[in-house]
């Protein structure tokens, strides 16, 4: 067979995947990634393989407190068999957060649990959820329970019903985390790692371990922060590699501007390194272990503006690079959210700037060149000041949360298309 002819029919097809006329009308039609852009799954009218999307940024859903809904949701989303759930910082019966879900095809929202507190329920919310071995849903609040230092919850799917169950109440002593910020990871032992920002023997936070499966609930921290080297704080959760290394920052120690480290599930610390200010300063987004085996983060502060910058660092602690934030109508400031990684390329979200001062979706090279601004936040009813990144959903659109804007100024939940 002629290669010019195989040629040829290669270039047909692609131009057939764009053109959304591939497939046979199901929902698994062609997926070949052409000039950044994925032609994944059928389209809704059944007539063949995806069209490509005409928008960038589309409004799904803006939080409504008088439908009963939380509001200022502050975390990303997870994607569990076609249905969205999320966790909003307040709203709901007693304005404490919430646990929400979210039908993928019309953005209506539904809430699960509104928490209320007190000596048996969690309270405030600001991570988000986690897919478990066993199919539930896991979380964390920072506060509630009887101590008010924060639970560990899960999400528990009887008769396709979810319901919020307190699985731990963080204890704040000298043994004990408080405080949980960011959420769980879980681990090829099947327990569940995170941090809290406070507690543990010098009060600085815990990295922790918490066996959830089986019935029997046991936590314990493995490590306890002690500010230098490895610093304090931290306000996020953890990433793990293949290998089953962990990967985490501090907001604080060292000069008060915050750390990145790994550890071991023993305890052991792999690496610390410590920001300078002039590189970054105060992280509270999570990482993100890249295609190409490097750790991309953010920080919400420092660098050459005092506004933020993105980095990346090798697994092994060096090899540091970073791009600042100017905060103008043309760049973002302050990126607290988590980041994605779509066809070699970062993204991420920042709290402030851009064109209306709302915050932004940038993009940002392997090689932390070629930063772009992909989106403004804040023109007219759109969302604002988002705080979570992105994640991707089974249409192949990624989804987001604002903490603000939106109809009712309360938050949105938005569809992105890169």
């Amino acid at each position: 067979f002629p290669m010019k002819y195989l040629y040829r029919l290669l270039c047909l097809a692609l131009i057939t995947c764009i053109l959304g006329a591939c497939g046979g009308g199901g929902k698994t039609a062609c997926s070949v990634a052409v000039g950044g852009l994925a032609c994944s799954g059928g389209n809704s009218n059944g007539g063949g393989g995806a069209s490509i999307p005409t928008f960038t940024y589309n409004l799904f859903h803006s939080m409504d407190n008088s439908a009963g809904e939380g509001v200022n949701p502050q975390a990303p989303l997870v994607e569990l068999n076609g249905i969205f759930y999320g966790t909003t910082l307040a709203g709901g019966t007693a304005n404490l957060g919430t646990v929400f879900k979210m039908d993928a095809s019309t953005g209506q929202v539904t809430t699960i649990h509104s928490f209320v507190g007190g000596n048996t329920d969690g309270a405030i919310p600001s991570s988000g959820l986690v897919i478990g071995s066993d199919g539930n849903l896991y979380g964390t609040t920072t506060n509630g329970g009887p101590a008010e230092y924060g639970t560990v919850f899960k999400v528990a799917f009887t008769n396709s019903i979810p319901t919020v169950e307190i699985a731990y109440f963080f204890a704040g002593t000298n043994s004990d985390g408080a405080n949980p910020v960011g959420g769980l990871i879980q681990g090829s032992d099947n327990a569940f790692y995170g941090t809290t920002s406070n507690g543990g023997s010098n009060d600085l936070g815990t990295v922790y371990k918490i066996t959830l499966l089986g019935g029997l609930v046991a936590e314990n921290p493995i490590y306890h922060f002690t500010g230098v080297p490895v610093g304090e704080h931290p306000q996020s959760g953890l990433i793990k590699d293949s290998a089953g290394m962990m990967y985490g920052t501090t907001s604080g120690g060292f000069s008060g501007v915050g750390t990145l480290y790994s550890i071991r599930t023993n305890g052991t610390i792999g690496f610390s390194k410590q920001f300078l200010t002039s590189d970054g300063a105060t992280p509270y987004g999570p990482l993100l272990l890249g295609s190409d085996g490097k750790l991309y983060g953010t920080t919400s502060a420092g660098g050459q503006n005092g506004l933020g910058v993105t980095f990346s660092i090798s697994t092994a602690g060096d090899s540091y690079n970073y791009t600042s934030f100017a905060g103008t109508t043309s760049d973002g400031s302050t990126p607290n959210g988590n980041l994605i990684e779509i066809n070699n390329t970062i993204y991420g979200t920042t709290l402030s700037g851009g064109t209306y001062a709302a915050g932004t979706i940038f993009s940002v090279t392997h090689a932390g060149t070629d930063k772009t601004m992909v989106y403004a936040f804040g023109k007219l009813t759109d969302g604002a000041n988002p705080t979570a990144g992105m994640v991707l959903a089974a249409d192949g659109y990624y989804y987001g949360t604002t903490s603000t804007g939106g109809t009712n100024g309360l938050g949105t939940v938005y569809k992105f298309y890169p």
